[in-house]
């Protein structure tokens, strides 16, 4: 039975092990959520004001705009 689950294993702790780089993560999100506050401006109902204002905020908070 273990010979069969070692693989996975192997396989579940190599994805546990992948790093992160938060600045490339920021640098690479900072184009879109500027998009789409741009066209929250523009055509946003009310419903997408809402949740534009809760990404934008999470985003700010998270990449230190």
């Amino acid at each position: 039975m273990i010979t069969r689950l070692f693989p996975l294993m192997l396989l579940l702790a190599g994805c546990a092990s992948v790093n992160t780089n938060d600045s490339a993560i920021c640098a690479g999100l900072d184009p879109l959520v500027n998009a789409h506050a741009d066209a929250l401006i523009v055509d946003g109902g009310p419903q997408s004001i809402i949740t534009g204002d809760k990404l934008i905020t999470g985003y700010d908070a998270g990449c230190g705009k």
